[in-house]
């Protein structure tokens, strides 16, 4: 029978001399903490107590999960925050040197098995060792000195030290993590895939992705070729095809792509068509509106059934500040508009090809704004002939 989850963990970041800690580092592009930290997550913990030098608290604490106690060795408090957590009862290991957590660790953790090999940095606390410190043992100063002074700790995986082929360790690890739930690679080598990045079952991920920071992709979608997202949430059957997305949010059924930029503060609806060339910035796009092609809507809310035309710009800078737009739902924007903000263009209007847009539009009206056509016939005859005769 598994044992439950260890349910504490103190996390010992060392350095050596001045340097900064280790396991501050990136793997990939996160910390390898980051990657320790969602190891232990996964074997059933919840609560995490980190030692770490001053200097080192800031990036740290990006690192663990919201709750997470630190504390320095020697200071005041450690002593006493350390007896706080271990006062809470349920099984704690103790991480004492830069260690990373290969596949397959966290399984090993929650049934509590013990590895093999040189010792990994990685021990499961016993009660007698648990009840030494808290008779007051200084079990802090003991791991900053690099010899825990309690020999009934229980080794619990083997060692994988920081260098070597660990991104290569890295990246095979979240793609077995994420294969075992269910998604499909083309090609596993070519992806690169963050240690919190969640993604459903069915998704398929194509070749030349890359899944960073606290991005969800629901179920059924497909992400890639060449892909970047970064902190974005996707709804399930969606497409994200050679685009770059960073912290925003991607409804279901919405088809992105290829080659478009989706910046910060932007969410994009259920069943939305953004096309390529297009980039949106701090924009809210919603249900069923399309943007095919060639457009920039940047500082704007669009509403539901729109259709925004080619070459679509929302202009929402001055040179000094920035201003919204507003356009209503079921709106038609012809292609090659301007829409100088603040403006609005209310529901059902549509404003015509061309047009530079100033004012705001009332609701079902036409707007058009362009200079009327002058045709001069045979002019060009004309310039010909008073060039000859010069």
């Amino acid at each position: 029978m598994e044992k439950s989850g260890p349910a504490a963990a103190i996390v010992f970041l060392p350095r050596v001399g001045d340097a900064p800690c280790l396991m501050l580092e990136p793997i990939l592009f996160d910390p390898a903490a980051e990657w320790l930290a969602e190891t232990l997550s996964r074997a059933g913990v919840e609560r995490f107590l980190v030692a770490c030098h001053r200097d080192d608290r800031e990036r740290a604490q990006g690192c663990f999960p919201q709750g997470t106690v630190f504390v320095t060795t020697g200071e005041e408090n450690a002593q006493e925050e350390l007896h706080t957590f271990l006062s809470a009862p349920g099984r704690v290991v103790v991480v004492t040197e830069p260690v990373f957590l290969l596949s397959g660790a966290a399984g090993r953790l929650r049934r509590g098995e013990t590895g093999s090999g040189a010792p990994s940095g990685v021990y499961e606390m016993s009660e007698d060792c648990r009840a030494a410190v808290l008779a007051g043992g200084d079990f802090l100063s003991a791991l900053a000195a690099g010899s825990p002074q309690y020999g009934d700790l229980t080794l619990a995986v083997t060692r994988a030290e920081l260098g070597g082929d660990l991104p290569a360790a890295a990246k095979a690890q979240s793609v077995r993590r994420l294969q075992r739930r269910g998604v499909r690679f083309v090609d596993p080598q070519s992806v690169y895939i963050g240690p919190k990045v969640k993604v459903g079952a069915g998704t398929a991920i194509l070749p030349g992705t890359i899944l960073r920071g606290e991005t969800w992709v629901g179920a059924r979608c497909e992400i890639g070729p060449n892909t970047v997202l970064e902190d974005v949430t996707v709804g399930e059957d969606s497409v994200v095809n050679a685009s770059q997305c960073r912290r925003c949010t991607i409804g279901s059924g919405a088809t992105v792509g290829p080659f478009v930029h989706i910046r910060p503060d932007t969410q994009v609806g259920d069943r939305v068509r953004v096309g390529d060339f297009v980039e949106l910035k701090n924009a809210v796009i919603g249900a069923e509106t399309k943007i095919s092609h060639l457009a920039y809507l940047g500082d704007c809310d669009v509403g539901e059934g729109c259709d925004i035309g080619c070459g679509t710009v929302t202009v929402n800078y001055d040179g000094v500040k920035k201003f919204r737009t507003k356009i209503g739902a079921g709106a038609f924007i012809g292609c090659n508009t301007n829409l100088v903000a603040p403006v609005t263009v209310g529901q059902g209007a549509y404003v015509a090809a061309g047009s530079t847009i100033t004012r705001d539009v009332p609701s079902q009206s036409l707007a058009i704004a362009r200079s009327q056509q002058t045709v001069k016939n045979q002019w060009v005859k004309k310039r010909q002939a008073r060039q000859e005769k010069k």
